[in-house]
């Protein structure tokens, strides 16, 4: 199989994903793993359970992949400086049935050639994800709001987390706020009021962001400090306001490797 780094296949590099001389791609447990929070004391018997955290680990495999031929110092040389090295986290794309949907956000932590007869002719890559899971290809979905109007959303992630994607709102002449009331979610709102006019909104719900970036207005003080998020499945979302919504990420998948 194909696979493909930080924008760079390994065609380009003579190379392929394969098993060679007992060296194969091994079995990992899915990245989940469950961290279970609790407290027992010595008066009863079942434990004070506070929570169970899954992302105390990343997910972590092992690559192996190599070349049809002998590969020399100056080739090794080339394939190290496109694996390793980097200082962000890069995309990984495995050209497998099963994988062709996802990506993996990972650094190569570490990279050790297999040689046979003295020769070498393969690698084994230790690939260190920033998340348990896998990343589906980026959506990106528009909307023309108009008054109160009903949107359905389907979260195709197969995890149980809240998938929190980013927000962009242009307001229509005289709108001054947003309204997303999430009906599979409690009736949770995300309300923004006291946009300008003119404005252009983006809203990061990961990290916690609200900017405004046509001018750099400070829209905080009309948040209610609910940012947006989907739950598993779908979606029955209504939004109170009138422009051009845009709802846009990447799906999460919980398929090991």
């Amino acid at each position: 199989y194909e696979f493909t780094f930080a924008g760079e296949s390994c065609f380009q590099y003579g190379l392929m994903i394969y098993d060679i001389d007992g060296h194969s791609q091994s079995d990992v447990a899915f990245g989940n793993t469950a961290d279970v929070i609790e407290t027992r004391t010595l008066n009863r018997i079942q434990p004070i359970h506070f929570g169970v955290n899954y992302h105390d680990s990343p997910l972590e495999f092992q690559l192996v992949f190599g070349a049809e031929d002998y590969l020399d110092r100056y080739e090794l040389e080339n394939i190290a400086y496109w694996l390793t090295g980097h200082q962000q986290y890069q995309w990984l794309s495995i050209d497998q049935p099963d994988l062709d949907r996802v990506q993996f956000r990972c650094l190569i932590t570490e990279l050790t050639p297999i040689s046979i007869g003295w020769l070498p002719i393969a690698f084994e890559a230790n690939v260190l994800c920033d998340c348990p899971y896998a990343y589906g290809y980026p959506f990106d979905k528009q909307y023309t709001i108009s008054g109160e109007t009903s949107i359905l959303f389907r979260n195709e992630s197969s995890v149980r987390e809240y998938l929190k994607p980013s927000i962009s709102f242009v307001p229509s002449s005289g709108t001054t706020s947003l309204s997303i009331v999430n009906k599979n979610d409690g009736d949770r709102e995300f309300l923004l009021e006291g946009i300008p006019s003119s404005s252009k909104v983006a809203i990061n719900n990961n990290n916690g962001i609200i900017q405004e970036e046509n001018y750099g207005y400070n829209l905080y003080d009309g948040f209610n400090l609910n940012f947006f998020r989907l739950v598993h499945g779908d979606n029955n979302l209504v939004v109170n306001g009138n422009g051009c919504l845009t709802i846009s990420g990447r799906f999460l998948y919980n398929v090991g490797a």
